[in-house]
């Protein structure tokens, strides 16, 4: 039998295969740059031209994915859920793309009070249940609210097909990890280099500082937070916060909780244990007043620690310091190890006195 009918066969399925092929491959070939991070660890990102692929990484389980997006960039419209990253486009000269933001009252940023108030952004209400009617009259590029484990999602939000970028950058197990997430923001945003070069100066100031500690024999015991409603939440070994007073010379008292985010305790057993402080730093929205402290609960009269807190009514800490930890860790340093002479303008925590309200 001839073979020129098999020849023939296999030329056209060859044409057909390299056809298909191509139709395909138009956007499958196209060559992207993975950003390179050095500490963000739940975060995977491709850069191309005009988009970019990102796959997050579950912070609750890192074996499964939180998310992933093909993302047309950049965002000219988004719906921002927090102050945090509020702080944070302000800071990357990106105010014109924040369309609407939840949680008006907990801002603290007056550019977008005012803008607000002037009908320029819009206010899109409680950021666990955010106003349908408002994003649906914004119709944002975007919604960039954070997650939370088992909280259900965002409900009738998510069927409206915005996409939704989940910002878990708070639950990066390192200062410096967390802080990196702002390589990505800035790229949504068209701040790809504003972004990267204020990340850069983040970095070597918190090496700079950490180096530092390194030449102090001492180590200060720490106990962190106060307690509500008979808890009190403390970071867990994995987190953040216990890695930056590990980072400041602190002998953090419950470094042996285990886990990535807070953890509750009875206030009995932080007691037992926080008797034995010598600094304890407190966060504390208002005034705040030693003597009402223990009549509320008599049991913190039993820690004799020096207290340095925090009236986060005036300050920026939770604004600035998620994305600027070298703010908070000079700040910490000043007071854990004055014999170091670090100084800092970004003195958020101050020393409590007896009679301060």
């Amino acid at each position: 039998m001839s073979t020129k009918p098999y020849i023939i066969i296999y030329i056209l399925l060859t044409f057909l295969l390299f056809s298909c092929g191509g139709n395909r491959t138009g956007v499958a070939d196209e060559t992207g740059d993975t950003l390179q991070f050095h500490y963000a660890k739940n975060l995977t990102v491709i850069e191309f031209q005009d988009r970019m692929e990102v796959i997050m990484r579950n912070p609750w389980d890192t074996t499964t994915t939180l998310a992933r997006y093909n993302l047309k960039l950049p965002l000219r419209k988004a719906g921002i859920f927090s102050s945090v990253h509020l702080a944070l486009l302000h800071e990357l000269d990106a105010d014109e793309a924040v369309g609407g933001i939840c949680d008006l009252e907990f801002c603290n940023q007056q550019e977008f009070i005012k803008a607000v108030k002037e009908g320029r952004v819009a206010n899109l209400g409680n950021s666990v249940q955010p106003s349908l009617e408002q994003i649906i009259d914004l119709n944002p590029d975007a919604l960039l609210p954070s997650p939370f484990e088992n909280s259900g999602g965002l409900g009738r939000v998510e069927r409206l097909g915005i996409p939704i970028i989940w910002c878990a950058d708070y639950m990066e197990n390192t200062p410096l990890g967390r802080a990196e997430w702002m390589r990505f923001y800035g790229r949504l945003f068209g701040r790809k280099e504003k972004a990267d070069s204020i990340f850069n100066a983040v970095e070597s100031r918190y090496l700079e500082l950490c180096d530092l500690v390194k030449t102090t024999k001492t180590r200060p015991r720490l106990l962190p937070e106060m307690p509500w409603s008979g808890q009190w939440t403390l970071p867990g070994s994995g987190s953040s916060s216990t890695k930056l007073y590990t980072d400041a010379g602190a002998d953090y008292l419950f470094a042996d909780l285990e886990g990535n985010g807070g953890i509750p305790l009875s206030t009995e057993k932080v007691v037992d244990k926080g008797i034995n402080a010598d600094i304890w730093i407190i966060k504390h929205h208002g005034p705040l007043d030693r003597g009402q402290m223990n009549a509320d609960t008599p049991l913190l009269a039993n820690i004799k620690a020096q207290i340095w807190w925090c009236d986060t009514s005036k300050t920026l800490l939770y604004e600035e310091t998620p994305f600027h930890p070298e703010r908070l860790l000079e700040n910490l340093i000043s007071i854990l190890h004055p014999e170091l002479g670090v100084e800092t303008e970004y003195e958020y925590f101050k020393p409590l006195k007896t009679d301060e309200r």
